[in-house]
């Protein structure tokens, strides 16, 4: 009862939001930003920190837009683990993380913004470190926004066998397991150059859960058990800064409820192909 509790407050929370934006704001006139249709490429370094220790990772993605609702991306990424001083049994570790692909569908509607995707990623990086599940995991993910003066509300869902890092958070470990993933907010335009987003996340796993510590020294391998394991509620806060063409900035917070645990992160993000075209007068 108490899961579905929770699970209902983000929903509801994210409706009131939609509703606030609603009597607020007046209807945008166009999207500013057009599809640059074409090859993307980017080179982006994030990060977390907590009670567990600081994880980073430099992420390289490559990819194309075919038109406004078709786009495929392939992307690798090498992470930098380094565990807090007070947790036993870890030490730090760096490796390349699991190559991944993904294609994405979206549309552009007048009562919805919608798009939907799936992301799957290959066994490649050590599972003796805790980089890698040793099996390929997926993420088909569904995301619903609509876009008004200032307010942006938004809900995303989808279905995965392993909990997603986002940008806001990488995790302590990687996990293999059935689980759907929840997440309704708004974003809220400050200008041309600053946002900010406040949100709300529910990752609700079934089955049996299997977890693969980063930086694990002491007897390598995984821990089985119930969804206990990656059962996460928490708040999102996130505020990013459109430095230049090419470069954006984002800085964020989140608050796991369910572990009680504080995470800031941040995030440095260069759009190489945009810059490349730039250079070569397109």
């Amino acid at each position: 009862m108490k899961v579905y509790s929770r699970l209902f407050a983000i929903f509801a929370g994210s409706c009131w939001l939609a509703v606030s934006a609603l009597g607020e704001a007046v209807p945008a006139a166009a999207n500013k930003t057009a599809v640059e249709k074409g090859f993307t490429l980017t080179e982006t370094y994030e990060g977390s920190a907590d009670t567990d220790g600081f994880i980073s990772d430099i992420n390289s993605s490559a990819g194309y837009v075919f038109n406004p609702h078709f786009s495929i991306n392939m992307g690798v990424s090498y992470l930098f683990v380094n565990p807090s001083t007070s947790k036993t049994g870890t030490t730090s570790a760096s490796g390349m993380g699991n190559p991944s692909l993904g294609f994405r569908y979206s549309r552009k509607g007048q009562m919805l913004d919608f798009s939907t995707g799936v992301n799957g990623a290959f066994p490649v990086a050590s599972s003796a470190k805790g980089l890698s599940t040793g099996r390929v995991t997926f993420d088909w993910d569904n995301h619903f926004a609509h876009g008004f003066d200032l307010f942006t509300p938004f809900f995303d869902f989808g279905v995965a066998n392993s909990v997603p890092d986002t940008r806001f958070l990488k995790r302590p470990y990687t996990s293999l397991g059935t689980l759907a993933h929840f997440e309704g907010g708004s974003e809220m335009d400050l200008g041309d150059k600053f946002s900010v987003s406040a949100s709300g996340y529910y990752i609700l796993p079934w089955g049996t859960q299997e977890i693969f510590v980063r930086g694990k020294k002491s007897s390598p391998g995984s821990t089985k058990g119930g969804v206990s394991l990656t059962r996460d509620d928490g708040i999102n806060l996130g505020l990013d800064y459109n430095l230049t063409r090419f470069v954006d900035l984002s800085a964020g917070y989140s608050y796991s409820v369910y572990s009680v645990v504080n995470t800031v992160s941040f995030g440095v993000e260069l759009n190489v192909a945009s810059w490349l075209r730039k250079h070569r007068g397109e």
